[in-house]
């Protein structure tokens, strides 16, 4: 059953919203391993420079503080770095002006652009973006298992608050992850690319009328942080690696602070600080 915002309505006075690769389903390595990079590789033939190009790719995407970056905006940086670097030339003005001005950032966003302007960085850009997809969507299930722990607070928090999956990824992706993790009946909304970005999508469900002090954003990435800084609303940080121990610390510590309104910014900070220095280890 599908979850869009279209169709929900506001159960509880209170919201938690949910990253979903990286920090709920451990499928966020393997896919910019095994399909993001390689797919970059082979749409523009890189081959002779393929090391070196995907050790920026996955320090990019999964060891730094771009982490979680939208697929398009890493695919600019580093389009960027094959330019500086010599590896090729390839014009990403089109590609950047797109970036910078569209609403959704979106394969379906980027046919439209497509149909306006007969741009072949663009094009490529949308072939590299559907095998992407069609990679993603041929790994077995068991490279896409929800992180432990996270079924047990799906379970307990959804008892209290409204559930949204926030993700930069696409529709069709999550909701079969989560389906096929059987953690999707814990959801009540599923927000993605398609919805704008996690900013937008966490303004979006503050519009039902959410105290902001009762709205928490759980994600792995710097993204998400500033996401919830953006909206004003409190947040929680995934620790890279270490996924177990920060879902148990929220189940067993912060679902009750949240619920009892004193999880405070102090205690985010020092969640925050110590989410900067365990990625900085993790290079």
């Amino acid at each position: 059953m599908i979850k869009e915002i279209t169709t929900f309505q506001k159960n509880k006075n209170f919201l938690i919203c949910i990253d979903s690769d990286g920090c709920a389903i451990d499928g966020m390595t393997i896919k910019h391993k095994e399909c993001f990079g390689p797919s970059l590789i082979e749409e523009w033939k890189l081959q002779p420079y393929e090391n070196k190009i995907l050790s920026y790719w996955n320090h990019i995407n999964l060891y730094s503080m771009s982490r979680g970056i939208n697929r398009f905006k890493g695919l600019l940086l580093a389009l960027d770095y094959i330019n500086e670097s010599g590896y090729a030339q390839i014009d990403t003005a089109v590609l950047k002006e797109w970036i910078n001005t569209t609403k959704e950032l979106s394969n379906k966003s980027l046919e439209q652009e497509i149909a306006l302007k007969d741009n072949e960085v663009l094009k490529k850009a949308l072939n590299w973006s559907n095998r992407v997809n069609e990679k993603v969507e041929s790994l077995p299930p068991e490279k896409k298992l929800a992180f432990e722990g996270v079924t047990e607070s799906l379970k307990e928090a959804s008892q209290y608050a409204d559930i949204a999956v926030v993700s930069s990824a696409n529709l069709q992706a999550v909701e079969e992850e989560w389906s096929s993790n059987h953690i999707i009946d814990y959801v009540d909304v599923v927000m993605t690319q398609e919805n704008g970005s996690k900013s937008d999508c966490i303004k979006q469900m503050l519009k039902f009328g959410y105290d902001n002090k009762n709205v928490l954003m759980i994600g792995d990435a710097l993204g998400d942080i500033n996401a919830a800084k953006d909206s004003n609303v409190l947040y929680y940080p995934i620790l890279v690696n270490q996924e177990i121990y920060s879902w148990k610390r929220f189940r067993d510590t912060i679902l009750n602070s949240f619920l009892q309104n004193r999880y405070e910014e102090k205690w985010m900070e020092l969640c925050k600080k110590e989410f900067e220095e365990n990625l900085s280890h993790n290079k």
